[in-house]
């Protein structure tokens, strides 16, 4: 089976726009199997419903194993989803019906329709515009869901993209109860079956998201009847806020005139060099073609450097802009910003989402001598690495590796003290981890300081270091100096770190945007151990920076957050 991809989130504040006509569509869930007799009636009754009442609310139905476990085939082609969304609500009998996740959660009954009736007149926060699309070989379905918020919304929101395909039709019974056609049948939950974490909205404030299935032919009976449901459901509550149905119709933008500077990469998230020279990926989020735009950028407020670019990106396509050296004095901590301007030599209509800030902290020192390790994914094939010193020379490099899962441990020796630059690549774009095996990659000096960790990038991943003559004090201190426990983390976790003299300490957490989301100032310590509790309890999955600052110095430590 191909790999599911998760091609990007967008978040864009403040807008107002309208789909139209503006009204809750109601979600039902179905528990249901092709093994159980009271199910007949029940998926009779709602394929019905949804034919007279296709304004009003929408459904997915989940395949369950039982009462004859392994004999549904629609529950067969995905045990994981169907399995995750039973786990959910704790379902466990069929036929089982879920009105908009917390409205009604029972036995089905004929009592339903009236449910769905009366939740149908409660306003809804959200309008859910939803485009699904074939490739152009039919091996793959993509969809983009565009999410406004209409009122304010708060809470541990979620956005689901459910795969359905709308008619499934067995010239037999592939059960026990006699049923051959299905409706609204559940294929794949995206990007994942945990959905898309989002944040609180204000009203006028919406999201976009693309994602995508790839598929074999043996994954669907007919290509022709692929869909999708979207719905954005507070995991906490289970309410379902919205739900939509998929079109073809191509989806109207709020602006025109819109550029999103969505990533910034080739920049290290260490620096002692002084140089840094980004490679920006810029996105039409407007109606119009874009032929031209400006990108600015500097570090810690210094000169701003103009680039100009000409082309043609049409709405939803993206522009790779290398942008020139910039050269700048490093600080413990440093910040490059970017931004677009001057689209089609006129002003952006959304200058919210213009701006892009990326972290850079202080190099870590090492002595000469340093360790790699590297346990790749499936490809390992694909992986490979370098390092190079100040003038770009390659002075040492490995991979690509021959077996999969396990760890290849080389050793680096530098000849001559300076700044150097470590990159690990893939040439798939997947990085090492997670979504073709569990790969990870570690790099550290013969003391014990570690210059990075990671496994999760895209093509490649960099990380600049100093090497020099450090005494063997120093290196205590960068040995011990800051240590976390447990990593990766769901809750609390501790932050440890030894202090050789008497310091002052502060603890910031950032994410991958650069944006401080954690601050702890313990104040004047004496020397010593130390330690600290972070608390990781309602931040989103993913990757953080934890950076300690004790006087002049700074180190930091990556710290996964998960669930």
């Amino acid at each position: 089976m191909k790999k599911l991809s998760f091609l990007l989130i967008l978040f864009l504040f403040q807008l107002s726009f309208s789909f139209g006509q503006s009204q809750r569509l109601v979600l039902l869930e179905e528990f249901t199997s092709s093994t159980c007799g009271p199910c007949v009636n029940a998926n009779s009754n709602i394929h019905n419903w949804l034919l007279a009442n296709p304004t009003t609310f929408t459904a997915i139905f989940y395949h369950m194993s039982w009462p004859a476990p392994g004999n549904d085939p629609m529950y067969l082609a995905n045990t994981i989803d169907n399995n995750a969304r039973r786990s959910y609500y704790g379902v466990n009998s069929v036929p089982w019906t879920v009105v908009d996740g917390n409205v009604f959660s029972n036995n089905w009954n004929a009592g339903v329709l009236s449910i769905i009736n009366n939740r149908v007149n409660i306003p809804s926060p959200f309008e859910i515009a939803l485009q699904h699309s074939l490739s152009p070989t039919n091996d793959e379905i993509f969809l983009t869901m565009v999410a406004k918020a209409t009122d304010d919304v708060s809470g541990n929101l979620v956005a689901h993209n459910v795969v359905i395909e709308k008619y499934v039709q067995f010239s037999s019974p592939p059960g026990t109860n006699g049923e051959k056609n299905f409706d609204h049948v559940m294929k794949v939950m995206l990007p994942t079956r945990n959905g898309t974490s989002l944040g609180g909205f204000e009203s006028g404030d919406y999201v976009i998201i693309e994602t995508s299935w790839p598929f074999e032919p043996n994954q669907v009976y007919n290509i022709n009847d692929l869909a999708a449901v979207g719905f954005i459901q507070n995991n906490t509550s289970k309410e379902i806020h919205q739900a939509a149905n998929s079109s073809t119709d191509a989806i109207i933008f709020p602006y025109d005139r819109d550029l999103q500077v969505m990533d910034i990469e080739n920049v290290s998230s260490t620096n002692c060099s002084g140089v840094v020279a980004p490679i920006v990926t810029v996105r039409n989020n407007g109606n119009n073609t874009i032929t031209s735009f400006d990108l600015k950028y500097e570090v810690n407020g210094g000169t701003i450097v103009t680039q100009g670019w000409t082309g043609s990106i049409v709405p939803l396509e993206k522009a790779v802009v290398n942008l020139p050296d910039y050269t700048f004095v490093p600080e413990v901590s440093n910040t490059l910003s970017v931004f677009s301007d001057n689209p089609n030599n006129n002003s952006d209509e959304y200058p919210k989402n213009d701006t892009l800030n990326f972290i850079i902290n202080a190099a870590p020192a090492t002595t000469f001598t340093l360790h790699l390790f590297v346990k790749p994914d499936n490809a390992p094939e694909e992986t490979t690495w370098d390092v190079k010193d100040a003038q770009g020379t390659v002075v040492a490099n490995g991979g690509p590796y021959s077996v999969p899962g396990v760890i290849v441990r080389d050793t680096i020796e530098l000849a001559i003290e300076g700044c150097y630059t470590f990159t690990i690549y893939d040439a798939n774009g997947t990085g090492i981890c997670c979504s073709n095996g569990n790969g990870l990659y570690f790099l550290e000096d013969d003391q014990g300081t570690e210059v990075v960790q990671g496994g999760s990038f895209g093509y490649y991943e960099m990380t600049e270091f100093n090497a020099n003559v450090v005494s063997a004090r120093e290196l205590f201190d960068q040995t011990k100096a800051l240590q976390v426990y447990p990593n990766p983390a769901s809750g609390i976790t501790k932050a440890s770190f030894y202090l050789v003299n008497p310091e002052t300490v502060e603890l910031n957490l950032y994410n991958t945007f650069g944006q401080k989301v954690r601050n702890y100032q313990p104040g004047y310590l004496s020397n010593g151990e130390h330690q600290v509790e972070i608390d990781a309890g309602n931040l989103a999955p993913g990757v953080y920076i934890l950076q300690l600052t004790t006087g002049n110095k700074v180190y930091t430590r990556k710290i996964s957050v998960t669930r």
